[in-house]
């Protein structure tokens, strides 16, 4: 009882502070978050926890697993797709506006993880050493990515195939990630290298 009677509160707080229309948009905004999280969730390859936030156009695709855990928030636009690996995303953590997962090594995201604006995380490569033959018959390789808790990727990063992420990295904007990153350490440039340490 004193849950509801905590939330009728915050309602009533926000209908003083911000009024009726502001409080409606609120309320629209969640009730269709959580239609497209249910849509999602009722299909075989996904699992999408109680409360995550998926804005709207979000696509998500149907060729592998993916697990989003509590407390996440899917931004507008965003792409996941599992491409025949598996995708999960922990608790907490955040794909902002227009990210686009492509999973086919698979990509394991952390608990507290900020994925900046129009960031692209692939987990693919194409090979391309013969050069009797197109690009694009020579297939692909997929080692995956792992990104570790309480990461930070700015806007508009690339991260590349292979790659882990250590536990506290902070990747600055525009930057292109091609190898490993050590934990708490700050990446920038293309390709990124380390500038700085956390603490």
């Amino acid at each position: 009882m004193e849950t509801r009677t905590t939330d009728l509160r915050d309602v009533l707080s926000l209908l003083v502070e911000r009024g009726p229309l502001t409080l409606a948009t609120m309320a629209w905004g969640r009730l269709t978050s959580d239609i497209r999280r249910r849509l999602l969730t009722g299909r075989d390859n996904v699992s999408i926890a109680p409360g995550v936030d998926v804005e709207r156009g979000v696509k998500i695709g149907y060729e592998g697993p993916v697990a989003v855990a509590e407390g996440c928030s899917i931004g507008r636009y965003g792409v996941i797709s599992p491409s025949r690996g598996a995708i999960r995303l922990g608790r907490n953590s955040l794909l902002n506006v227009s990210v686009t997962l492509l999973g086919t090594g698979g990509i394991d995201i952390g608990e507290n993880v900020l994925v900046g604006p129009n960031t692209a995380v692939v987990a693919a490569n194409h090979q391309f050493e013969r050069t009797d033959r197109p690009i694009n018959s020579q297939g692909l390789s997929a080692e995956g990515i792992t990104i570790h808790d309480d990461v930070w990727i700015g806007a508009t990063c690339t991260i590349l195939d292979g790659v882990t992420l250590g536990e506290g990295a902070v990747v600055a904007a525009g930057s292109v990630v091609t190898s490993s990153v050590p934990e708490n350490a700050v990446v920038a440039g293309v390709p990124a290298e380390v500038v700085d340490t956390r603490a």
